[in-house]
């Protein structure tokens, strides 16, 4: 039993080989399967370890490692295909820039091993909620309808796209360490907490029944303004009593 979250982490960085593998040979639903499932890995392997009394030093240097690899490297690769498919850099551009993701991703799990402060919620953008908003904008971009537009804009019109996604990137980049509040979904028994996070969960369910895969992109952007809202109203009340 001791060795379940240890055996998670490792499937989770199973994952994010197998990924770009996926990646690589332009599988949308393999990428999103591996992603999906090492989000979930990476869920469960601490919680477990938790509940069994099994955090060691190797489990959190695991963790780091395996999440290195699935929502450090993978967002890496899916930047390089989003701006050499769909925009107009040509390869080794694509990759050099992906790279960005994977370096500031790298920084901030090396960091977090360091600092190990114990809070509810998240300072700055988590690694996989990172992936999986990268990975809704590349399945979305993949779509045919996506590729119909793309394919009939002007290069005038490809370079300004270019740009956008740049800009996307490095926003993408940038708010993995940035001070920005993200609301995690653990029960510390507070109601409004225990609100947005269903309000959260219900928008991606609506989300995904009209904009199909961009629900992962836009739920991410959606979590920062849940938790704004959350920390003003927590500390109205505070104010009041």
């Amino acid at each position: 039993m001791k060795h379940i979250p240890n055996l998670l982490t490792l499937l989770n960085a199973g994952c994010g080989v197998v990924a770009i593998y996926f990646i690589l040979n332009q599988s949308t639903s393999g990428v999103a399967a591996c992603l999906i499932l090492a989000s979930i890995a990476d869920l469960f392997d601490g919680m477990i370890a938790r509940k069994l009394g099994v955090n060691t030093d190797l489990g959190i240097q695991l963790d780091s490692l395996a999440d290195a690899i699935s929502f450090g490297t993978v967002p890496a690769f899916l930047w390089s295909n989003i701006l050499t498919d769909f925009g107009i850099l040509e390869q080794p551009w694509g990759i050099i820039l992906g790279a960005g993701v994977a370096v500031s991703s790298i920084y901030r799990l090396a960091k977090f091993n360091i600092i190990r402060e114990e809070t509810i919620d998240f300072k700055g953008i988590p690694t996989p909620a990172n992936a999986l908003f990268v990975l809704g904008i590349w399945m979305w971009l993949r779509e045919w309808e996506q590729w119909e537009w793309i394919v009939h804009l002007s290069a005038n019109e490809r370079f300004v796209l270019t740009l956008l996604l740049v800009s996307i990137l490095g926003l993408s980049s940038y708010w993995i360490n940035s001070s920005i509040h993200f609301l995690s979904f653990k029960d510390n028994g507070d109601k409004l907490r225990r609100k947005a996070q269903l309000i959260v969960v219900l928008f991606f369910l609506v989300l995904i029944t009209f904009v199909g895969v961009l629900a992962f992109s836009l739920t991410v952007l959606l979590i920062p303004i849940a938790s704004k809202i959350v920390q003003i109203r927590s500390s109205k009340k505070k104010n009041q009593t």
